[in-house]
């Protein structure tokens, strides 16, 4: 949040007489260079925003006698891809209670919605815009997820967006139905604004008191992706989706209603975004959706670990005498790409094909069918065959073994090989890491993943990223995180030690590092007392103390992740070089494989174990030169104290009846 005052003291700021801009917007001008990294100064559409369509608000409070309500404005939402323009917090006039307004500021003077998505808006841009009222219907839904005080009454809030420039000319938008989560307010409707305004906050009260409820309030936390996909079932969204993720969801689901092939060519959808984008937000929201509206919806991914999590995840959900039946309909949900190729064409009416950059050149090993393989389709060609509506989502630097193939580029192609339509949808935005775009920019310019030098990491009060001088440091940090706040921490590592089959009692010690040796996590198959199975490991608690590898970690997201740097990563004049001789992943020991190809997918590799977190990172380097040019890169170590930002306890997304009453409670203490 950039700032909170009370409207009386911000329509102080409002005095436009012989200045460049507002003294409120200097003010906040000020206020974002020192809260963002490298002192970025805001786009001058944000200025803009805050010189003419904040003030629209300010006079509006004072018009109505607000002037007490306190005035939250950019009000951070680390899970979306923007912060809330506005948000007024008081006490409603009927009920006495806590009452909340998000306000969405377009400065728009003309929009037309999309004839073929109806909340894809036309606004003059290079790209669609998501239709305002949906964006604000978002933020709420997002802040009632994640909120106590609103989770415990949704009643709480409201959103509008306003246009305060446009009239007839966004006519359009006014067909999408609205809600109190969100309405719309055009220049011609002033007056039912500030009515609405009036209707939601009382004039004599102060806003303080609510402006801290809602400051301090106790969190959910967001889901993990098992847990996510484990509630599809659900009649209420898992993730209040955003922008560009509400944008692809509603392409598709439009696409489906209308009849699919049915209703013309096929397309295909691929939506491409990196690490923590919203990718799974996306696949979770069209899976739920689009079965309780009764379609024929699978989804399939190339990763064994992750399959087998949501098939566990989709059992466990299910009542105790019910199991069985679950885990039969989970296999028949949860696929992997390989599985395809038996199948009639158009036989799924919806195809989800989750990380698609794992899409292979050719479906191969024990269960695919002798004259499947003898037929010889591309994998991607498999996928698209035999769905009426095929989705592809992928990140094109998360592909991992030689014959993974799954990029845009190719995807593309494959698609016009076989006579059919298709868009590509980009997810910019970020939702790990506190929604740390700048930490995602990092990571790529570290490893070299484009054409950049790396730059020093610059503390942007979201992740916390820190090294270790010792594997024995890093460990015992993240342990004190787990005990300390509840943090789900794990350790993983490049593919640079030996992997081997355990025997029968125990798993091998073969992380070596010094004194300090740790098991790998257990091999697929490999079942141990007080060890979780492979597809477990991310998620069973017992996991933290063994070495997770990419292929285990791959798909999972974590409070705190410790990355062991290994030999084959090394800092050379100035950059990482890939050192093949040092990984140990028999698949990239090939003398097939290319030396270029290696570099590029033990970059992808360290990519994927370094955007994992949620809330911070640990890394350490066993070699020296690499350890020396870490720190010249990164300030924080383990041994720095306290947290540069100490991680509020969160409550579980679904809450048991004793944490809802923990969350109650809360509320009660905060009212």
């Amino acid at each position: 949040m950039l700032l909170r005052k009370s409207a009386a003291e911000l329509n102080a700021l409002i005095n436009p007489v012989g200045r460049e801009h507002l003294p409120l917007t200097d003010r906040l001008i000020n206020e974002y260079v020192q809260s963002h990294p490298n002192r970025k100064p805001p786009n001058k559409g944000l200025i803009a925003s805050w010189d003419h369509s904040l003030p629209e608000v300010i006079h509006a409070l004072v018009a109505l006698g607000l002037e007490s309500v306190e005035v939250l404005i950019e009000y951070s939402t680390p899970g979306m891809a923007g912060d809330a323009d506005i948000i007024l917090a008081g006490q409603h006039p009927v009920t006495e209670d806590l009452s909340y307004v998000v306000i969405e500021l377009k400065q728009w003077h003309k929009a037309v919605v999309s004839p073929a998505n109806p909340i894809a808006v036309d606004a003059g841009y290079d790209k669609p815009k998501l239709h305002p009222v949906r964006q604000v219907q978002r933020y709420c839904e997002y802040l009632v997820h994640h909120l106590a005080p609103l989770r415990a009454d949704r009643r709480r809030i409201a959103g509008v967006a306003l246009l305060h420039n446009a009239s007839h000319e966004v006519g359009s938008l006014f067909d999408l139905p609205q809600s109190d989560h969100g309405r719309l307010y055009t220049r011609d409707r002033l007056n039912e604004f500030k009515a609405f305004i009036a209707s939601r906050l009382e004039p004599s009260v102060s806003g303080a008191h609510a402006a801290d409820v809602l400051c301090q309030a106790q969190q959910y936390e967001a889901p993990s992706s098992s847990e996510a996909f484990s509630r599809v079932g659900s009649p209420h969204p898992v993730f209040a989706l955003q922008k560009e993720q509400e944008i692809a969801f509603q392409e598709v689901r439009q696409k489906v209603r209308a009849g699919g092939t049915k209703a013309g060519r096929k397309k295909v959808v691929i939506i491409q975004g990196g690490p923590g984008s919203g990718k799974t937000a996306v696949a979770v929201e069209l899976l739920r959706s689009l079965k309780q509206e009764g379609h024929h919806v699978v989804h399939a991914s190339g990763s064994r670990s992750f399959t087998n999590n949501l098939r566990k995840a989709a059992e466990d959900s299910a009542p105790y005498g019910k199991r069985g039946a679950a885990a039969k309909q989970a296999r028949k949900d949860y696929r992997y790409f390989q599985q395809f190729g038996e199948l009639d064409e158009n036989s799924v009416e919806v195809l989800i094909c989750d990380e698609a950059h794992r899409v292979r050149q050719k479906s191969d090993g024990r269960d695919v069918k002798k004259w499947v393989k003898e037929r010889g389709l591309p994998q991607a060609d498999e996928l698209i065959r035999v769905a009426e509506m095929p989705v592809f989502l992928l990140d094109d630097w998360q592909s991992l073994r030689p014959d993974e193939v799954g990029t845009v580029e190719y995807l593309v192609e494959r698609a016009q090989a076989c006579g059919c339509d298709w868009e590509v949808i980009e997810l910019p935005g970020m939702f790990r890491a506190e929604g740390s775009i700048a930490f995602r920019e990092w990571v790529t310019k570290l490893l070299s993943l484009r054409a950049t030098t790396a730059p020093a990491w610059v503390p942007d009060g979201r992740i916390d990223v820190r090294l270790a001088e010792t594997p024995e440091d890093m460990e015992s940090f993240l342990s004190q995180r787990m005990a300390e706040d509840g943090s789900q921490a794990r350790m993983t590592a490049g593919f640079c030690w030996e992997w081997k089959n355990p025997p029968d009692d125990q798993l091998l010690v073969e992380v070596r590092i010094g004194d300090w040796h740790r098991p790998w996590n257990a091999k697929d198959g490999v079942r141990l007392d007080n060890v979780p199975v492979s597809s477990q490991w991310a998620t069973d608690p017992r996991g933290f103390g063994q070495i997770g590898c990419i292929y285990t970690a791959q798909n999972f997201e974590f409070d705190w992740t410790g990355v062991i740097i290994g030999p084959d990563l090394v800092w050379k004049d100035g950059r990482f070089v890939v050192d093949r001789d040092k990984n140990h992943d028999s698949k990239l020991k090939r003398k097939s494989v290319s030396d270029e190809k290696v570099d590029r997918l033990v970059r992808h590799a360290y990519h994927v174990l370094l955007t994992r977190a949620r809330s911070g990172i640990v890394l350490y380097s066993e070699d020296t030169d690499t350890r020396n040019a870490l720190r010249r890169l990164i300030a924080g170590t383990v041994a720095d104290s306290p947290l540069a930002k100490p991680r509020k306890r969160k409550l579980p997304q679904v809450a048991t009846a004793a944490e809802r009453t923990v969350a109650e409670q809360l509320t009660i203490e905060f009212e």
